[in-house]
């Protein structure tokens, strides 16, 4: 069940950074944090967990569930802009 709150977590973070263009160019704070990965999944960590746990939430178990969807979230972008980057041999010159 904690995996499925650190995806939920990171497609919170894909969603406020590429899907959601009524954020972006407002404030200078939210720009700056939606152009990092680590931060925007920091949110997008406690707002899975709020999900997940609504009626008995705990400050503790909030914190850390932001730090591991932010590290989730930044871990899985790199990975995706890897294979995104990465050439397969199958380009032609």
């Amino acid at each position: 069940m904690i995996f499925l709150v650190l995806l939920a977590a990171a497609g919170i973070t894909f969603a406020l950074q590429h899907k959601l263009p009524m954020l972006h160019k407002k404030h200078k704070f939210i720009d700056s944090m939606l152009s990092c990965t680590f931060c925007t999944g920091f949110h997008g960590g406690w707002l899975a967990y709020l999900l997940f746990k609504a009626p008995t939430l705990q400050l503790q178990e909030a914190l850390l569930f932001s730090f591991a969807g932010a590290i989730f979230s930044y871990a899985l972008d790199e990975v995706v802009k890897f294979f995104e980057e990465f050439d397969y041999g199958d380009r032609r010159n």
